[in-house]
């Protein structure tokens, strides 16, 4: 029912536009034609005029016979299909072409001809007649004295004819090019309404969990366009539900394995399972998965926070040298455990920058323990800080399997794991480099990854040097 809907809203909307255009085009051309008509009317009757007066002038000096001068009067009135009336200087009709005529003209019709003036009539020039006429007076002189005059006329309703079979061809002119635009308007809102309703079946299908469905469109390119949207919106759905998905699996994972430990030790101490004597080594492993707890708790607060807007920064100058060699030292413990080869390399013995020093320690401690989880062992790890065209930059490397080009894509993602059999990535659940991303994206700055597979893995990112900063205030 939709389909037909859509369909008949275009056609009928198209169809009225061309109707209307028709009408006022119509209307617009009918008042145009009557004045046309008329004008021409007017100016070809003055001619007729013209010379029936002038032809009256010459019969009068060769003293033609009244037949021969009827003759005459007949035979333009006939060739040019008008009325002719000739008159004497008494407003009394002489000849006319309308055989055996015995009524008078009105006054209002012969006053201003007798006086010498040429005029233009439209109404009924005989006292007894009764049809409206189109009439033009012209005077006949002769030595330069008013001795007569000359009436021709034509019915109004033959030109409201000649109007009338204009507007006619007109009329039919419209109806068949109605015919041929409603078959063009038809193909066309066809033409438009299928991809439309296309669109409108993928998205009910989406709306229904169905995210593979795309749509096929290769008619008008705005249209065309608008699939090729549609269908990217829809992988995207579909990215983002199967990252869902995977995230709903791996936080439930990571959550339950935690919750499940501590329950079973606290669990084991209160019912005398676990010796009194184990009770803190048992306590300190409650404790640490107590910690875990807490981190991802806070990484998904904080990804609350970044998506809403109300991470707020606090913009600082600090050394990032100095920085990054505090998160090195933190780590120091895993690295020496998995015999980690690390070089760190500075430009400058102090690089200052402008940036909250909390939220960027969050991304080195994030980058570095990815680093240090997916380094093999006895790999390296190699962090260098440079600064170039105003801008400090940090970057992490290390030796691996590296990042398949697929995944490389995706990295920043929400929920987004590389390792799918959490075979490396035991702890973790996808939200370490959003974090990152996030953080690096609301101090206006690039973060991006790099890897060669089977090599090495290196994710960098920059930062607003604080002498900089200074300068631009």
């Amino acid at each position: 029912m939709r389909k037909k809907s859509l369909y008949f809203k275009l056609f009928t909307f198209i169809m009225a536009i061309y109707v209307t255009s028709a009408i006022v085009t119509g209307l617009i051309l009918f008042g145009f034609l009557g004045n046309y008509f008329m004008d021409r009317q007017e100016e070809n009757l003055k001619n007729i005029a013209n010379e029936a007066a002038d032809i009256t002038v010459s019969l009068a000096q060769t003293r033609a016979s009244g037949d021969t001068f009827r003759a005459s009067i007949d035979s333009i009135a006939t060739s040019t299909q008008t009325e002719i009336f000739i008159v004497d200087k008494n407003a009394n009709v002489v000849i006319s072409s309308i055989e055996e005529y015995t009524g008078s003209l009105k006054e209002s019709f012969t006053k201003g001809m007798l006086e010498g003036k040429s005029e233009t009539f439209r109404g009924e020039i005989g006292k007894n007649s009764k049809t409206n006429m189109l009439a033009v007076s012209q005077p006949i002189k002769h030595n330069g004295e008013v001795v007569g005059g000359v009436l021709v006329s034509i019915p109004m309703p033959e030109i409201s004819k000649a109007k009338g079979d204009v507007f006619k061809h007109f009329f039919w002119s419209v109806c068949i090019v109605a015919v041929a635009v409603g078959v063009l308007v038809y193909f066309l809102a066809r033409k438009i309404a299928r991809p439309i309703s296309k669109l409108n079946d993928a998205a009910k299908s989406i709306a229904k969990g169905n995210f593979k469905k795309r749509v096929e469109i290769d008619d008008i390119e705005e249209i065309g366009e608008l699939g090729e949207t549609f269908n990217e919106m829809a992988e995207s759905i579909e990215q983002f539900e199967n990252t869902r998905n995977s995230f709903v699996a791996n936080i439930s994972h990571d959550l339950r394995t935690p919750m499940t430990t501590i329950t079973g030790f606290v669990q084991g101490i209160l019912d005398g399972t676990i010796p009194e004597e184990k009770h803190e080594w048992y306590l300190s492993i409650v404790l640490d998965e107590s910690k875990r707890l807490s981190r991802i708790v806070s990484d998904l607060l904080d990804i609350s926070k970044l998506e809403q807007g109300s991470f707020d920064l606090e913009l600082r100058d600090f050394d990032i040298n100095e920085l990054v060699r505090l998160t090195v030292i933190k780590f120091e413990k895993k690295i020496t455990d998995k015999d980690i080869m690390l070089s760190v390399e500075f430009d400058k013995d102090s690089v200052l920058v402008n940036a909250d020093k909390d939220a960027i320690s969050r991304v080195l401690t994030n980058l570095l323990d990815n680093a240090i989880k997916f380094t093999n062992e006895k790999g390296f790890i190699d962090i260098r800080v440079g600064t170039k065209n105003g801008k400090a930059y940090v970057s992490i490397q290390n030796s691996g399997l590296g990042i398949v080009e697929e995944d490389l894509k995706r990295i920043f993602d929400r929920f987004y794991k590389t390792d799918k059999s959490r075979s490396l990535d035991k702890n973790g659940a996808g939200l370490g480099l959003y974090i990152v991303k996030s953080i690096i994206q609301a101090h206006g700055e690039r973060v991006w990854a790099e890897s060669v597979q089977d090599e090495f893995a290196r994710f960098s990112f920059t930062m607003q040097l604080s002498e900089n900063k200074k300068q631009i205030e």
